[in-house]
């Protein structure tokens, strides 16, 4: 991990440095486009921030998320994960995922789902969402679709052939 990194919880302040940070992260601005729409509709539950030396090096959000059949209880998307380019491989992903998954077991998170490479979301406990008989609607991502559910009965209550679909904000249908 980086020395002397700092991770907080993100201010409106921090938007429009993010917004610059979540670009040059992916090389695109969908991303950041994504995360105007969800801060102006209020649309994100946890967002940190990591910071070196003063300066705002990293960025993690988790979203509402809801799934078909229901599940009672705060269902959330982990995402974008964002890391300034000349900080990326340090640790500062890892620690920001930590952190924010610490935040969301202490809201009593009932399921986070994530979108992202399977072996670097795997070391935090994140399994395939089809092992879960879970989906991303409308889209195949295989075993990049992850998810880390605590264990209760309602898992287990849909039938043999049904699927849960996760369904998260609109807005990230403008991310391609």
């Amino acid at each position: 991990m980086t020395l002397g990194l700092f991770i907080r919880d993100a201010v409106d302040d921090d938007h429009d440095a993010l917004h610059g940070l979540i670009a040059s992260a992916f090389g695109r601005d969908d991303e950041a486009q994504l995360m105007r729409t969800l801060w102006s509709e209020h649309a994100v539950e946890i967002e940190l921030v990591a910071e070196t030396g003063g300066v705002v090096v990293g960025y993690c959000a988790f979203t509402p998320i809801s799934c078909k059949p229901d599940l009672d209880g705060l269902l959330l998307g982990l995402g974008p994960l964002a890391v300034a380019p000349e900080h990326q491989r340090q640790g500062v992903g890892a620690a920001l995922v930590e952190k924010g998954l610490q935040h969301c077991r202490s809201r009593n998170a009932r399921l986070i789902a994530v979108l992202g490479d399977p072996d670097y979301y795997a070391r935090f406990g994140f399994e395939p969402a089809a092992k879960r008989k879970m989906t991303w609607a409308g889209f195949d991502a295989g075993d990049a679709f992850r998810v880390i559910a605590r264990e209760d009965d309602a898992f287990g209550r849909v039938t043999p052939n049904e699927i849960r679909t996760i369904h998260y904000h609109n807005a990230f249908d403008m991310v391609s």
